[in-house]
């Protein structure tokens, strides 16, 4: 039932993170020469998106099952926007992939400090609770290390993890 209520999240999700990359990144360009990295420029040449303005450090956020399907979703895409064909993408590689056991032990941790600081007044978004999935593991335990921060220091903490 978790999973469904997870599920739901996904477009959103999706708009999300499309949306943080473009804060962080910008529009359009590239580098990077991991196997992550050169799937992105594969994928960007056929349709510029957010996640193509810095290949490597996109490849180095996420969690490669995610990223090679995002990538080759891309590459298969329609003629639809760009925008539309990297969303669309997004969110049907996020319902690909399978959550590890630290993405549930860390959602549901986050969700509940979240809550705590909502009642506080200092509460943080809850996509920092939900994206842990598509993020490489490390990123995840980093994240999970947060957690143990102040409410007002949890932001600070996340940015440069999840933006």
């Amino acid at each position: 039932m978790g999973r469904v209520v997870v599920a739901g999240y996904s477009k959103v999700l999706a708009v999300v993170l499309v949306a943080g990359m473009t804060a962080i990144y910008g529009s359009c360009g590239s580098s990077g020469s991991s196997g992550g990295a050169s799937s992105c420029q594969a994928a960007c040449n056929r349709c510029g998106g957010d996640l193509c303005v810095d290949c490597a450090a996109t490849s180095a956020r996420l969690r490669n099952e995610f990223e090679n399907s995002v990538y080759a979703c891309v590459l298969q895409g329609s003629d639809a926007s760009c925008d539309t064909v990297w969303t669309n993408c997004i969110v049907q590689a996020e319902g690909t992939i399978t959550p590890r056991s630290a993405d549930t032990t860390y959602r549901d941790a986050c969700l509940a400090k979240k809550g705590d600081c909502d009642a506080s007044g200092m509460g943080f978004a809850d996509d920092n609770c939900l994206l842990s999935p598509i993020l490489e593991e490390t990123r995840v335990a980093q994240a999970q290390q947060c957690l143990s921060q102040p409410c007002a220091s949890i932001g600070a903490c996340f940015a440069p993890l999840f933006d």
